[in-house]
């Protein structure tokens, strides 16, 4: 068979320069580690998510400057759409970074202490014993490749890890033993897990969860232009891992060493997106039958938690560009990561109602978006105006307004 040469290098293609829609694209410079990185993933992927990347490796950089509470991060994308090689594997090589490979009840803490295989968090740091209790403390950064594996568990087991995982979060976790050994770890973990959008089907497990991870959605290369890139990677693979690795590496230790300033005004302007989230990501339940008629919906979240992980994540994406101080330009990304925490279908219907656009013409399930509709005005987000369009609540408008996302 003959091999078609095509006339412009995929470096050269035209659909290379072509960035997302409604993205922050980063000019280019030659002259800094991050651009040197931008370049890098430019050279060899089709379209990269510049924006998501920088909020991925902002999330870990705001553990290492110390920000409170940890900002967990889920990188939500399909199969095949390249969200671990571009975000997740090219931080593997960072000091304070260490990879999952897969959950269980003793990935964290495990049975077998002293033995050959300790669980994760006592490899952190010292372990002292207090009779028949043994402490240890210690911080880390873990990157989870696929937990999606998570979601496909037992219920039970599934219930289980997922408690676990509330309690690292909160700084502190526990375990007893029926030996009548017990192990505390105390310190603080930040976790990046890249995960499917089957995460959205597990809404109300994760309404347990949810509050304590952050998320940006990562789209699917829309092109088959996307899949010739991939051919040209072929034999590469292992080259371009160690050249992520060691072009992050850079990236972070050419970073702001103290946290950025945030400025009063921008604390409130994250508030009042956080509370939209908050009050936007509460599951909503339907009766399991019939027309599946709305039967409960809760009070929602406080909006704390969402609050400091949005400004924790702003801060470490301006310290990771050298910023001293957050600008305009952080703020939209946090506001990107905010956004992305609502249910996907969810969101897409809310932005509709938000920019003035008429629901009923986005693409997908008329049924879908029937019943995020009836769900958002359930939740005060929306309501009906007198021409029975959907227009947002006085209260989210004015919340939308002070906020003032691009």
């Amino acid at each position: 068979m003959d091999v078609v040469t095509p006339e412009v290098s995929l470096i050269e293609h035209p659909l290379y320069a072509l960035p997302d829609e409604g993205k922050i694209v980063h000019p280019a410079s030659t002259t800094t580690p991050l651009a040197e990185l931008e370049g890098l993933l430019r050279k060899n992927f089709y379209k990269p998510d510049i924006q998501a990347i920088q909020i991925v490796l902002g999330a870990i950089l705001a553990h290492r400057l110390n920000l409170g509470d940890p900002a967990w991060l889920f990188v939500v994308a399909p199969p095949g759409s390249g969200k671990t090689t571009m975000s997740i594997m090219g931080s593997c090589g960072l000091p304070d970074v260490i990879q999952l490979g897969d959950f269980s009840e003793n990935t964290f803490l495990s049975g077998f202490f002293g033995h050959k295989q300790p669980g994760i968090l006592e490899k952190l740091g010292p372990t002292q014993q207090e009779g028949q209790t043994y402490i240890t403390t210690g911080n880390a950064v873990f990157l989870a490749k696929d937990f999606t594996t998570v979601l496909s568990m037992r219920r039970e087991r599934r219930a289980a890890i997922l408690s676990q995982l509330r309690e690292i979060h909160d700084g502190q976790f526990k375990r007893d033993f029926g030996t009548g050994d017990s192990k505390i770890w105390k310190g603080r973990v930040t976790i990046v897990a890249a995960v499917t959008p089957v995460l959205d089907r597990f809404y109300s497990v994760f309404s347990t969860l949810g509050e304590r991870f952050l998320q940006v959605r990562w789209h699917r290369p829309d092109s088959e232009e996307a899949g010739v890139w991939a051919i040209e990677q072929q034999g590469r693979e292992s080259k371009l891992q160690e050249q992520m690795r060691d072009t992050v590496r850079k990236v972070f230790g050419a970073a702001s060493k103290a946290a950025p300033l945030l400025t009063k005004s921008m604390h409130y302007r994250i508030a009042s997106l956080a509370e939209i989230v908050a009050i936007g990501r509460t599951h909503v339940y339907r009766s399991s039958y019939g027309n599946r008629d709305i039967e409960y919906a809760p009070e929602s979240e406080a909006n704390t938690r969402i609050s400091k992980g949005l400004a924790a994540v702003a801060r470490g994406i301006a310290a990771l560009r050298g910023k001293p101080e957050v600008t305009e330009e952080e703020l939209q990304d946090s506001f990107r990561v905010g956004l992305d925490c609502l249910q996907d279908a969810r969101r897409k219907v809310f932005l509709a109602v938000a920019n003035g656009v008429n629901p009923s013409t986005l693409p997908g399930s008329k049924t879908t978006r029937v019943r995020e509709l009836e769900e958002l005005e359930e939740l005060n987000l929306i309501s009906k105006d007198e021409t029975e369009g959907y227009a947002l609540s006085d209260r989210i408008n004015r919340l939308w307004k002070k906020a003032d996302v691009k």
